[in-house]
């Protein structure tokens, strides 16, 4: 192979896997959903609180400790929400 050819190559390469790289669940799930929270544990009325999902999961942290992406505590993403 001739070092043009070799260039190509590798060039392709190193786009290539820019372009294919892995995601994390959780950037896929920032594109869509919302963060709803609940002032009790009892209550079944959750609200859009407006926070994108970083700040979502550090308020369940804060809040509640548990999956922020299930509604068992006080916070929680909603993947469902539009």
């Amino acid at each position: 192979m001739n070092k043009g050819t070799r260039v190509l190559i590798f060039l392709t390469l190193v786009i290539g896997s820019a372009v294919v790289s892995p995601r994390d669940d959780r950037a896929l799930a920032q594109q869509t959903g919302c963060c709803k929270v609940r002032d009790a544990l009892s209550s079944g009325d959750w609200r859009n609180n407006g926070l994108n999902l970083q700040n979502c999961t550090q308020l369940n942290d804060k809040r509640d400790g548990d999956n922020v992406f299930q509604p068992t505590g006080l916070v929680w993403w909603d993947q469902n929400c539009s």
